[in-house]
Parts: C-alpha cells; structure tokens; sequence
C-alpha cells in the first residue's frame, strides 16, 4: 500500500513536471514566432527607410541575399545598395506570413506588396519572400533572404 501511494505521488509529480514543460514550450515558441514576424516587418521597414544601423542589427554577419533577379550579394554588399537606393516606397506591406522554427533555426515565408518608383518608373508588384533566421546569444538574425517577384496572369 505505501509503495502504491509514493508511485501514485511520483507519477503525478512527472505528469505535472512534463506538462508544465510542454506548456512552457508552447509559450515559447508563440513568442518566438510573434518575435519573427515582427523582425520579418522590421527588416522590410527598415530596407525601405534606408536605416543602414537598423539592417545592420538584423542581419547577420554571414548575410546573404538572392534579389528577384537572382542576383546574390552579402552582408556588405546589401548594406551598400540599401544605402544609395533611390527608390522611393509609397508602402511595403508583408502578408501571408508563415513562420516555422527548427530548434534555433526559423524560416519565414510570406509575400510582399510593395508601391514605388525607381528613376520614374513603377517598381511596384507582388514578391514572395523566405527568410531565414538563426538564434544566436538568445537573439533572432537574418542569414539568408530569397526574393521572387509574382507574375500576374
């Protein structure tokens, strides 16, 4: 009967220790994907800004982005682009997002519907976008950005 009683005890202590994990666990990646959308839109605000400081923040040093027109440039090479782009943004706004989280890994997949001119021409349209992110020191940063640009039909 005693031995009954403490299994009882010990069972119901690691029920309540594993459920209290997974909670945690859930809340946790709530939070991290709430965390990622809003880098996925500070990113977007940022490149649309020009604020060099804010994209140098978010990105990692190993950065790397393949632009629409499959053109790849790193870190540096991005940061020096933002910076003398002259393109004017009448809105960048993501939708659709979709945020899948690896361990310390994440990807965000979403769309992009931008209005803009560039040297007086439309630049606006539709993009899909994937970024990827990694967790480092308890911090999500960019590593990698795809672009695509959707063709109507």
């Amino acid at each position: 009967m005693k031995q009954t009683i403490i299994l009882c005890s010990l069972l119901t202590v690691v029920s309540s220790l594993v459920l209290a994990q997974t909670t945690s666990g859930k809340s946790g990646e709530i939070q991290d994907k709430a965390a990622l959308i809003k880098l996925t839109d500070d990113l977007t605000s940022a490149k649309t800004k020009r604020d060099i400081a804010a994209l140098d923040r978010l990105l990692s040093d190993e950065y790397i982005l393949t632009n629409p027109a499959g053109l790849v440039a790193n870190k540096s090479e991005y940061l020096d682009g933002a910076g003398i782009d002259t393109a004017s943004y009448e809105s960048v706004t993501n939708y659709d997002e979709v945020v899948r989280i690896y361990g310390d890994t994440a990807v965000v997949a979403g769309a992009t519907n931008v209005k803009g001119r560039f040297d007086g021409h439309d630049i606006g349209g539709q993009f899909r976008f994937t970024h990827v992110f990694v967790k480092r020191e308890n911090r999500w940063r960019a590593v990698a950005t795809q672009l695509t640009r959707i063709i109507q039909q």
